[in-house]
């Protein structure tokens, strides 16, 4: 049995694209394994494939572009899910006799959920808070530079052949850069450009999203 992961010093990029910018991300990473590792599965369930994580964002974009926010199981396991090329990075803990839980024991790209608060108090947007005013924006993605292997020596995570996922997630990273952009958001009439990143495709329908309005925030567009 693997050890769970032990590692540190995250990266993340937190962005909210729409499903075609989805799957046209998810052709650039080319080949790797989607697993879900919130709550238990059957053991013949094997790794989510790429069409039905793609289903299920689509799901959760159409959802925004109606002015709604869809909260399923569903979705909820697919944002919390990890994708990897390294099949060693995972194990499985047998649960019952025909359920098992799949756990991280290497770096992976982690996927979350992502929301965030703004303050008029102070005027910042705080990212990956939770709350009743918490927006949902999209999926964030983590990936660590350090790393404890099973002698417990702390590795960097660099591009090797023993930390494939590396050069996942930097391949992430430029996708993002080149077809993201960061939000700029409307404070009293004064554009505020924010980290957390919006895809270029979200522009003409971003202003439905249903917690911006709540919120009495909007994206210049």
């Amino acid at each position: 049995m693997g050890l769970p992961l032990q590692a540190s010093k995250w990266l993340s990029c937190p962005i909210l694209i729409d499903q075609h910018e989805m799957q046209a991300l998810m052709e650039s990473l080319g080949d790797f394994w989607i697993f879900i590792v919130q709550g238990i599965i059957k053991k013949d369930d094997g790794p989510l494939s790429k069409e039905a994580f793609l289903q299920c964002y689509e799901t959760y974009i159409e959802g925004l572009k109606r002015g709604e926010l869809v909260e399923t199981q569903q979705l909820k396991s697919c944002f919390a899910s990890v994708w990897t090329r390294d099949l060693e990075a995972l194990y499985a803990i047998p649960v019952k006799e025909d359920y098992q839980l799949i756990k991280i024991e290497k770096p992976v790209l982690q996927l979350q959920s992502h929301r965030f608060t703004y303050s008029s108090t102070d005027g910042k947007f705080r990212s990956m808070t939770f709350g009743p005013d918490a927006i949902h924006w999209g999926i964030q993605f983590s990936y660590p530079q350090l790393f404890q292997n099973k002698a417990y020596h702390v590795l960097s995570v660099k591009e090797t052949p023993n930390f494939p996922n590396t050069i996942l997630f930097k391949t992430l990273q430029r996708w993002v850069r080149e077809y993201t952009s960061p939000t700029p958001f409307l404070i009293d009439g004064r554009q505020v450009n924010v980290p957390i990143r919006l895809g270029k495709n979200c522009f003409s329908w971003i202003n439905q999203h249903p917690q911006l309005i709540s919120n009495n925030l909007s994206v210049r567009t």
